[in-house]
């Protein structure tokens, strides 16, 4: 706001909401998204916290959001637990958009911004961090699936402005469709492609986009419903499951049945 109370127009709101963003640092519970607000893209960073529940929320803990709707983060939430066992019981999850921005509802605006919102929350969950480099687009649909979003291109070309090497969008109609040689089918996992500098990662659900965008991949295991977590393996020392800082090391993974009764991120 200018002199005399005026209001004063923000002529790259891209750079202006991501002022205080540190560019070189990979951060847990940090992803930037490219947004559409009527015909001008801009990228807007989202932050989540995700966190042992102290009680007062209720046995599956709160969900508090600023800057996008309460709804849109129940059907997140409920999405990776479903499709890809990512539970967030007992957990308080705290979603954030900097600045004051507020994503409104529907694919222009506030769906386009579901995979950030996904990637920051299972990033704050496991302690991984988020690619910096990386800007994520798509609107998740409840199969797990990443649904397409207006104006791509444009988009894309906002993220590569403000200087992203990467960004994560749904895998466009063509690139499904497009067959081999052989005839069949390309093999299923993201599709990378350069884009006038750019590297866009096409991903088809939303547990590949996330392994796209963190520095660390998810240990996945194979089941008859699709791709699942792996869960860590109890301590040896004490029988209890390891720290969450520690738990999701590499080699000290191992494929066990999940249990609903078990005290831990998975269900």
């Amino acid at each position: 706001m200018g002199r005399g109370g005026r209001l004063l127009p923000i002529s790259d709101p891209s750079s202006f909401f991501l002022s205080t963003r540190q560019d070189y640092i990979d951060a847990e519970g940090c992803a930037i998204s490219v947004v559409l607000e009527g015909i001008r893209s801009m990228t807007v960073e989202v932050q989540a916290l995700v966190a042992w529940s102290a009680g007062s929320g209720g046995y599956n803990g709160r969900r508090i959001v600023d800057g996008i709707s309460n709804s849109r983060l129940l059907l997140i939430l409920a999405v990776l637990q479903k499709r890809y066992g990512i539970s967030f019981h007992r957990r308080d999850v705290y979603v954030n958009v900097v600045g004051g921005m507020h994503l409104g509802k529907g694919s222009k605006s506030g769906g386009g911004s579901d995979l950030a919102v996904a990637v920051a929350v299972v990033s704050s969950l496991v302690g991984i961090p988020v690619r910096s480099d990386t800007a994520f687009v798509g609107e998740v649909g409840l199969l797990g699936e990443i649904r397409p979003v207006h104006s791509l291109d444009k988009r894309i070309s906002e993220a590569r402005r403000m200087g992203f090497s990467r960004i994560v969008t749904p895998s466009s109609s063509s690139s499904r469709n497009k067959k081999t040689r052989s005839g069949k089918n390309n093999a299923p996992g993201p599709k990378e492609v350069s884009v006038g500098g750019i590297k866009q990662l096409m991903c088809d659900n939303v547990l590949d986009a996330i392994n796209c965008g963190l520095v660390d991949q998810l240990p996945t295991k194979q089941t008859r419903s699709g791709p699942k977590l792996r869960k860590p393996k109890p301590s040896t020392s004490n029988g209890r499951m390891e720290d969450e800082t520690t738990a999701f090391g590499m080699n000290e993974l191992d494929t066990i049945i999940l249990d609903d009764e078990d005290d831990d991120i998975f269900e």
